[in-house]
């Protein structure tokens, strides 16, 4: 069944939208939950400082491809040095990172992704939602988003993040405009690997014989992904965390709640059998992967989708109590994340600390004692910030070697010991002890 536009969605009752009409412009309802996002970003800025994990993985590739961009985009090379090693993901994210590196300094260019990560997410879901199933839907849709299982891969920079945004806004171009779907499925290759295996089956699942220009569009960025991985299959990657039980979970029920129901509602409709494929697609990787709490972050946004619109059919066709219960709800869903932003400690007055907070001496002392083009040895708990923080060739790593490395002591060698660096020379000498901010 050819996608409805909004106009098109039955609707009974006078309805919160009607309601949040009386004040609010009706064009702004669907964005209500990207505004109040925005003005906690703004108010508390989280993203001053770097985090740790996957974070000092991605500005390593960030720093490579601002300090070589032809090697830097096809080739890890700043840690395990001389060998290097293969990407982990394909670098599109890095490369932005890169540009607002080069061009507004590293504590832009992390401010910057970190808050687009969030409000785009948040966005893709309220306007997707209001232009399939009406503005009611989307600005539920906007909340509903944020009933995340894992917080941390949205408010942290992470590739993976983009993925969900880029399959829905392909699923929704493919009845719009297609030339564009063919751009923002090109985007996901480019973004991650899990695009490699969910991309081409949802907008096959779209249809094949329609969507031949667009996977004819799609398939030099695939084979040319598949091809890069497959020569490198024995070599280690990026490391998986994975999956964890919190609190999260329980508000991650809330989003099943209104999401499952929504899948439903709309099997008729166009989008459905894309977005399923996507999720059936990405919790299957997952969960072979050992690490569902990532699997159903993936499928986060197109359940909120979704979601948006069982939410808005119960506030239309329910009782006085269902459209309480429905409205807390719906309320309750952005709460976990929200309460993250709302007690960070960080002011805009924390500007003056060093964006590499309690590292930076170490950056200072490894930048007055090396040369640009020399090695130096690190711990694995610190190998990966020192490479992005100084950009040295690091002869060790953290996130696993490539076949056949071995690490090598350097003249310079920094051991990351009780809560101290201390460094040694090529003897094991102890030199230096920096004590870090």
């Amino acid at each position: 069944m050819e996608s409805r536009r909004a106009d098109d969605v039955p609707s009974t009752g006078k309805g919160i939208i009607n309601r949040l009409q009386e004040r609010i412009p009706e064009g702004i309802v669907p964005f209500i939950p990207v505004i109040i996002v925005a003005f906690l970003l703004i108010l508390k800025p989280y993203y001053l400082f770097p985090t740790h994990g996957d974070l000092d993985f991605h500005l390593v590739r960030a720093r490579e491809i601002l300090m070589d961009p032809i090697q830097g985009l096809f080739w890890d090379y700043l840690v395990y040095y001389p060998q290097g090693r293969p990407l982990g993901h394909p670098p599109l994210i890095q490369a932005v990172i890169a540009g607002l590196w080069m061009y507004g300094g590293l504590r832009f260019a992390h401010s910057i992704m970190c808050m687009a990560q969030i409000l785009v997410t948040v966005f893709t879901a309220s306007w997707v939602a209001s232009r399939w199933y009406g503005r009611q839907a989307g600005l539920i849709a906007g909340a509903l988003v944020l009933a995340s299982p894992r917080p941390d891969t949205l408010s942290v920079i992470m590739p993976a993040a983009y993925i969900p945004v880029l399959v829905v806004l392909t699923v929704y171009l493919l009845g719009e405009d297609r030339l564009s779907a063919a751009v923002t499925g090109t985007l996901a290759l480019w973004t991650h690997f899990i695009a490699l295996i969910t991309v081409v089956p949802a907008v096959m699942a779209d249809g094949i014989r329609r969507n031949l220009r667009v996977i004819a569009a799609l398939l030099p960025s695939l084979i040319l992904w598949w091809a890069y991985f497959l020569s490198f299959r024995g070599a280690p990657q990026e490391a998986s965390t994975g999956g964890y039980l919190s609190v999260t979970w329980l508000v991650f029920m809330v989003l099943l709640y209104f999401g499952i129901p929504g899948l439903y509602l709309v099997r008729e409709r166009r989008e459905f059998r894309p977005l399923l494929v996507y999720m059936v697609v990405v919790l299957a990787a997952e969960f072979l992967f050992d690490d569902i709490s990532r699997g159903l972050q993936y499928v986060a946004l197109p359940l909120a989708v979704v979601g948006g619109y069982a939410g808005s059919r119960m506030l239309e066709n329910s009782s006085g109590v269902v459209k309480l219960v429905t409205v807390v709800l719906i309320i309750s869903s952005a709460t976990v994340f929200t309460e993250q932003l709302l007690l960070t400690d960080m002011r805009w007055s924390d500007t003056v600390i060093p964006f590499e907070n309690h590292y930076h001496p170490l950056k200072e002392y490894i930048e007055t004692h090396t040369g640009p083009d020399e090695v130096v040895w690190a711990s694995s708990s610190i190998a990966d910030k020192v490479a992005w923080m100084t950009g040295r060739r690091v002869s060790s790593g953290h996130y696993g070697p490539p076949p056949g490395f071995r690490e090598t002591h350097q003249r310079i060698n920094i051991y990351d010991e009780n809560g101290k660096f201390v460094v040694r020379d090529e003897k094991n000498r102890t030199v230096d002890v920096i004590y870090p901010l």
